[in-house]
């Protein structure tokens, strides 16, 4: 009988090991699919390979804006291919800042996901990891909703080029010049540096995936973000329910309530130490994201007052992956903030009339901190939340509005 019951305890724990790796793996693996080939994966080794990764992207994404900034200066007439280039110059900064910048000072993305690795080690409470898988699906649908309109939009930069071309093949009367033959603009310098014929291929090619490195450095960036700070608002939920949960026999009390307030200094830090990261790019992204939903704005009208179907579905999806980008880091910043406030409610809700009056002193002092706010801010300056995101929009209408007179006039 004793043989039979280790045996069942053993299976056990076997069935919570493996449920418990479907989990981490569930939760990690689309951030490790949209950061490793960047180089910018928390958990990976860093050695010469993964300097490599981060090497080649930055040298694309470089040579990248080196050719958009160069056609822009070469044709500033075209306002549609400028535009298309003010986009991808934009986008293409953001993602080298985000892709060295997480490369450079990777420590915190590395302390908070050891602590997310040794979370789900220690899970064994079936009602916590129900709280855990739920941020996981929240991450990987910010993450699937980002990255397909970003994929999608790149696809559409190498479509346009080919449905143009083959405009061009039924029309008599056509100059030799194109404005859209490669995915980025970049037809007059590929012009000046005589680029062959035949490796016109080859250029197209690596201008897409210049475009899939723009969109994985950018958006993968912010999906490794999202990921791991989700994560973090399922900690602090669980720190909630254990609050609520604080045992009241009088021995033990207060070696409890020692290890959750510890657990919550610990938690305000790693939030403290993944808002520094992103901080100082948040800023740029802010700004960029105003400027490219006017002009993205602006492209979407003028397509549509010509009837230029293509043109209006790249534009549209540009500009829908903008607004769910600039939304997902409002929502983020707007949920970190009401799940670190939520603490001082789980305190409130807890049996704090049946526990000893020395540790339901200290309950006042948790309460009053918990009740200092914890903000993502861009520039340490600017908070970001849902009410930040309905300025943005609120901003980018009245300027796209101007902008619609002017060319109108």
């Amino acid at each position: 009988m004793h043989d039979y019951a280790v045996l069942f305890v053993d299976l056990r724990v076997v069935s919570m090991k493996a449920a418990l790796n479907k989990d981490f793996a569930y939760a990690m693996t689309p951030m490790k699919i949209l950061s490793w080939p960047v180089g910018t994966w928390p958990l990976q080794d860093y050695n010469i390979f993964s300097a490599m990764r981060v090497i080649i992207t930055s040298c694309l994404l470089l040579l990248m804006l080196t050719i958009v900034q160069s056609e822009m200066y070469l044709d500033s007439n075209d306002a549609e291919k400028n535009l298309d280039a003010l986009v991808i110059l934009s986008c293409g900064i953001l993602a080298v800042s985000k892709v060295i910048r997480f490369r450079i000072r990777p420590a915190a993305l590395i302390l908070n996901f050891t602590s997310a690795v040794e979370d789900y080690n220690e899970l064994r409470d079936d009602e916590k990891r129900v709280i855990v898988r739920k941020h996981a699906y929240m991450a990987r649908v910010t993450s699937v909703s980002m990255i397909f309109f970003a994929y999608f939009s790149s696809i559409l930069f190498i479509t346009v080029p080919m449905l143009a071309e083959k405009e061009e093949k039924n029309v008599v009367n056509v100059t030799e010049e194109s404005t859209s033959e490669y995915p980025i603009p970049s037809e007059n310098v590929m012009a000046l540096v005589k680029i062959p014929e035949n490796l016109y291929f080859f250029v197209f090619i690596m201008e897409y995936l210049m475009l899939l490195f723009t969109s994985t450095g950018n958006l993968g960036s912010d999906s490794l973000f999202f990921g791991i700070t989700f994560h973090l608002c399922g900690q602090v939920e669980i720190l909630k329910l254990d609050f609520k949960r604080l045992k009241i026999e009088s021995e033990r009390t207060r070696e409890h309530f020692n290890v959750l307030t510890r657990r919550h200094i610990y938690l305000i830090n790693l939030a403290n130490m993944l808002i520094d990261t992103i901080s100082s790019i948040l800023a740029m992204q802010l700004f960029t994201s105003c400027i490219l939903i006017c002009t993205s704005g602006l492209q979407l009208i003028l397509a549509l007052s010509i009837g230029n179907i293509v043109m209006v579905v790249k534009t549209f999806m540009v500009l829908t992956a903008l607004m769910v980008q600039l939304f997902a880091y409002s929502y983020v910043g707007e949920y970190l903030r009401r799940q670190m406030e939520g603490i001082a409610d789980s305190m409130y809700f807890c049996n704090w009339y049946d526990i000893p009056k020395s540790v339901t002193k200290d309950i006042i002092y948790v309460i009053m901190r918990a009740q200092e706010p914890v903000f993502l801010r861009a520039g340490q300056f600017l908070v970001v939340n849902m009410e930040t995101y309905t300025s943005i929009i609120k901003t980018s209408m009245s300027y796209l509005s101007v902008l619609r007179v002017m060319v109108n006039g």
